[in-house]
């Protein structure tokens, strides 16, 4: 991560059915974080064409450009100190896409000109805590994220990819109610926020 300036940026990343989402939520509204997530429009626009090319690299690609085009935005939100929590970014990006078979080692990660978080959090989840999440929420899950988010392989080896970047904390959901990670959200939030 860039020391340059700590932004106040907290990424949550992690497979799906971890508890992102619900998590940003709640830092949302009980902290009064901005929610952001990639891609946004107008490059979430055209997401269904570039899924329909079926093509590994081009998906990778489409990805990481909604990473860099959200910079703007990015930068706007975090001005006179705005606080951002962002549902997967950089490392989703990199991570997903290597379990899918993309080759992203042809993009340095660290040297994208983009804002890096000051805390990271990867989210995990254990395989049958995950299907069970999958099953309450319905399955509503968008049509060209089916075939990696409901395959278990996938996920088991995405969440494995995630855990090779060091500077993400790692927090197990499995067995922890939305408070109690919000609880262990809070309070690293506030240890760096004190140094």
């Amino acid at each position: 991560m860039k020391n340059e300036k700590q932004y106040n940026i907290i990424v949550l990343e992690g497979v799906d059915c971890v508890g992102k989402t619900t998590l940003a939520k709640k830092l949302e509204s009980e902290l009064g974080f901005q929610y952001l997530y990639t891609p946004q429009p107008p490059i979430a626009s055209i997401r269904k064409e570039v899924e329909s090319v079926n093509d590994l690299q081009t998906r990778f690609f489409y990805y990481l450009t909604s990473v860099i085009a959200v910079q703007p935005l990015l930068h706007a939100m975090t001005a006179n100190n705005g606080l951002v929590i962002i549902d997967r970014y950089i490392y989703s990006t990199f991570a997903m896409h290597k379990a899918m078979g993309a080759k992203v080692k042809c993009v340095n990660m660290r040297q994208l000109p983009i804002l890096w978080p000051h805390i990271g959090i990867l989210l995990t989840a254990d395989r049958e805590t995950r299907r069970q999440r999958r099953m309450i929420r319905g399955e509503n899950i968008v049509a060209c994220d089916q075939r990696i988010e409901q395959t278990d392989n996938w996920l088991d080896l995405a969440q494995e990819i995630y855990k090779t970047y060091k500077e993400l904390t790692i927090i197990d959901t499995s067995s922890l109610d939305i408070n109690q990670v919000y609880e262990k959200v809070y309070e690293l939030f506030m240890e760096k926020r004190r140094k």
